[in-house]
This record gives structure tokens, sequence and C-alpha cells, in this order.
């Protein structure tokens, strides 16, 4: 089966403009760094994660063949429709009318890539139905 995504809605110009504060400083992965607390900006977090709104498809993620692309089960993935799709993208695409989310290699041969090697190979062939609907620009994921 082909199908590891499933549509979850489209975003459409009715978001909140709802903000939430911004920290002035990055948080650090590594070793912990003196805390200033400044916060005197606000982020508009649909600004910052759409281009185009209206043209912006989420899709909940399900299966396991993008884990190594750090795209695990649950997320929610936005695709942008309007954005073209090039060589190494990873993309939500329709292959025989069942989504999947695959990296896109423009070959030859053309192909979708799973990031995950227990998964193999999508080849896109003469004769298969297949429609790239977009490239991913976000993943989202709720830790609580």
């Amino acid at each position: 089966m082909v199908s590891d995504v499933e549509i979850y809605a489209f975003i459409n110009g009715s978001l909140s403009n709802e903000s939430i504060p911004l920290s002035l400083e990055n948080v650090e992965a590594g070793f912990p760094l003196p805390n200033g607390g400044q916060i005197d900006k606000r982020l508009d977090v649909n600004a910052y994660l759409l281009d185009h709104p209206k043209a912006t498809i989420a899709f909940t993620v399900s299966g396991e063949s993008m884990v190594d692309a750090g795209i695990l089960p649950g997320d929610i993935v936005l695709v942008d429709t309007m954005k073209e799709a090039n060589d190494g993208d990873v993309v939500v695409a329709s292959v025989d009318n069942e989504y999947t989310i695959k990296e896109l290699r423009i070959g030859p041969p053309l192909q979708l890539l799973p990031k995950n090697q227990e998964y193999s190979p999508i080849r896109l062939e003469d004769g298969m139905e297949v429609k790239i609907l977009g490239p991913v620009v976000s993943v989202i994921r709720k830790y609580k």
C-alpha cells in the first residue's frame, strides 16, 4: 500500500491572526546559556509557516517511511501547492489515487524515495496515475 498520509484540512484565509511571544534569544541545544528573559517581538505562526495560505494543504502522517527525515507518524505536514517541487524535495504525491510522502528524485528513473531503509522506492512508470501535490514546507509536531 502506498498511502502513508491522510488529508487533514485545507488551510484557508480564515486563520486566526493570533501571535505568540517570540524570544530574542536562541535556545541552546548543547550547553545551557544564561537566560536574559527578553521577549519583545511577537511571532505570527501562520505568517511564519505559510507563504500561500489558500494553496496550502495539511496532511497527518501515518506510517514510518520518512522517519530518517525526521517526519514521524502523527506529524502534520504542510504542503504548498503553489510551489514547484524540485529534485530532492520532500513531497506529497498521489500515486494511483493513494497519497504518499516521499523524497522526489527526478531521475532517470523518476522515483519517490522513502527515508527509511525498511521501505522500497516507488519507481514512477508509464501507466501510473501520478500527481505531485507540492513540496512539504513545514512539519508540525505536538509534544504534549
